[in-house]
């Protein structure tokens, strides 16, 4: 079975403004009543679904009895997709799709320096060896590595008006991530 997930990511938030800008989000989601003002130990310390979340949501009415909450992740962080491929600037090669480069020690090395806090970070394209930030590495489901994420626990997707409303609201680029645990 398992639990699904949609992250909003900001991209470009900094160590230091993501503690404010989370409580800014919290706040904003909890006057829109998307969200309830207090966490839940029911859901785990994350806050229940407001009486207006269905607003956020590409389908309303869908799979309303699954929704687990929600969750501010602050704080260096990964936010990745498992089993997915990545694709080089330089020569358009998926990474990661058969190979499992992804999953190999150059780019565990890159993961590992930007966790130390290298945020500039090189993985060098396995088929060509150009190097491109870690953090700029795209695909279908990329990574994305930052400070601040608006985590929605088994809500049915989330429409992107409201994606690009929390946006907005976060002042910076923003990438989804939406997958299983």
């Amino acid at each position: 079975m398992g639990n699904w997930y949609e992250t909003i990511v900001d991209l470009d938030v900094t160590e230091a403004e993501a503690p404010r800008l989370a409580e800014q989000m919290r706040v904003w989601l909890i006057e829109r009543e998307i969200i309830e003002a207090v966490p839940t130990a029911e859901f785990l310390g994350k806050y229940r679904p407001g009486p207006a979340y269905q607003s956020t949501l590409k389908e309303p009415n869908l799979y309303t009895k699954t929704v687990n909450g929600f969750d501010l992740v602050v704080g260096r962080t990964v936010f990745y997709r498992f089993f997915t491929a990545l694709t080089c600037k330089a020569c358009g090669a998926r990474v990661g799709d058969e190979d499992e480069s992804w999953d190999s020690e150059p780019w565990t090395d890159a993961v590992n320096a930007w966790w130390s806090g290298d945020a500039t970070a090189l993985y060098a394209c396995p088929k060509c060896g150009v190097p491109e930030r870690l953090t700029e590495w795209r695909g279908d489901a990329p990574w994305y590595f930052g400070y601040l994420g608006l985590k929605f626990w088994d809500w049915s997707p989330l429409s992107e008006r409201f994606i690009q409303e929390v946006t907005k609201q976060l002042g910076h680029r923003t990438g989804v991530i939406y997958d299983k645990l």
